[in-house]
């Protein structure tokens, strides 16, 4: 499956994916270059130069930054340089403005050691060479790869298209926020956890409502769906009454759903499927449940569509702070507070392994910890342990909160 290519302006590339490699096609930088404010001179000219005999040069000129200089040094010569102003010709080192002592209205310098040669100068090419390649096809744009781009000189790039997601809540108890609540009803939130995932993870969500429990009108629903280049679907994963999503795919097109149900808790009821060669997937109703299974299952498929390894993922290694027990036979994805001690150390903290329809456990959550039930199923292998070192993916900024003691 492919969602094609599109040239961007590099103020529209963060977080999009590129489509080929850049290679760099100047030297940067493109001249030798003063790293400092000070004098751009010849280095012989102070292989005498102590605290006590220093070694005078007249100084000729002034270089800026940005400007182009004719002049050329001989021994004897010294040239005032700003940073980032073009070495010129003859000279071979800069001594720091700080390091000499200016006389004669800026005239004459004096300078009390002797300088190496290449002092204080960044060759042509230090950083980058003309054809070396930058970035790689399946890079994940971020604001430092933008800058590095916009260094060579290049204002625009090909990327992935953005993956077209449509985004369908299912539910006769669900109400738009901002309506009236009835009294049994619920605000529909998954559409807008989904389609702000969808978005930061290379994504453009479709949103497409919520559609009452009705066969007819999911059908319709659907069917509208497999126009765009992936279908999420929340609610009616289930095998209640009203869960009729599941079985409209199979009717709909084949292979229709492939996998029902996943060992995961929370996410259990998810389900995965193809319809006419577009990917459909059925996310419990329970808020926590439906970002776990995108999360897992989501996420990777649109990194696979945009030939990606995704964005960069921040982890942080905590202690935990109490005893876990694991859901037998599931992956159980342990919702966590991360609090760092005096000491340096972090502790995560659980917020839930359960309760897969309070959103608010997910929000005040600071990351998650997944972890794999062991299928030997001693008292050792279904818990995890107070004290023990845990991976934490991390879901927000973690912050500075504080506790007594490690």
């Amino acid at each position: 499956m492919s969602v094609g290519t599109e040239y961007v302006r590099l103020v529209e590339a963060t977080d999009r994916i590129l489509a080929n490699r850049i290679s760099c096609p100047i030297d940067i930088p493109p001249f030798q270059r003063s790293t400092v404010d000070g004098f751009a001179i010849l280095s012989s000219d102070t292989k005498k130069a102590t605290r006590d005999h220093h070694t005078m040069l007249d100084v000729v000129g002034k270089i800026s930054a940005g400007k182009i200089s004719r002049i050329r040094i001989s021994s004897g010569k010294a040239v005032a340089i700003a940073t980032g102003a073009k070495v010129p010709k003859g000279a071979d080192s800069v001594i720091m403005i700080e390091d000499v002592i200016i006389e004669n209205k800026g005239k004459k310098i004096f300078i009390p050691y002797k300088t190496n040669k290449g002092s204080n100068i960044s060759p042509r090419g230090n950083d980058l060479r003309k054809g070396q390649i930058l970035l790689r096809e399946g890079t994940w744009l971020t604001a430092a790869d933008i800058g590095l781009i916009a260094s060579v000189g290049i204002s625009k790039i090909n990327v992935y298209k953005k993956i077209k997601v449509a985004v369908l809540s299912t539910g006769s108890e669900l109400a738009e926020p901002g309506s009236n609540l009835g009294n049994a009803s619920i605000f529909d939130s998954n559409r807008f956890m989904l389609s702000s995932m969808v978005r930061k993870h290379g994504g453009e969500p479709i949103d497409l409502g919520i559609c009452r429990d009705q066969r007819s009108l999911i059908h319709a629903r659907i069917m509208h769906a497999l126009k765009f280049d992936v279908v999420l679907i929340s609610g009616g994963s289930s095998v209640g009454e009203k869960d009729y999503v599941p079985s409209l795919i199979n009717e709909i097109g084949k292979p229709g759903i492939i996998v029902s149900g996943i060992a995961m808790k929370p996410g259990s009821p998810t389900s995965l499927g193809i319809v006419n060669g577009k990917p459909v997937i059925v996310l419990p109703g329970y808020p926590v449940s439906a970002f776990v299974a995108l999360y897992t299952f989501g996420l990777p498929l649109f990194y696979k569509i945009l030939n990606t390894s995704g964005p960069p993922v921040a982890k942080q290694v905590a202690m935990l702070a109490l005893d876990v027990k694991l859901h037998k036979g599931m992956t159980t994805f342990i919702r966590v507070r991360i609090l760092k001690r005096r000491h340096g150390c972090f502790v995560a903290e659980p917020v839930s392994t359960t309760g897969a329809s309070l959103l608010s456990t997910l929000a005040y959550s600071d990351g998650i910890v997944v972890a794999k039930y062991n299928n030997k199923g001693s008292q050792r292998d279904d818990m995890l342990h107070k004290g023990q070192n845990v991976e934490v993916i991390l879901l927000r900024d973690v912050g500075t909160r504080r506790l007594n003691n490690c």
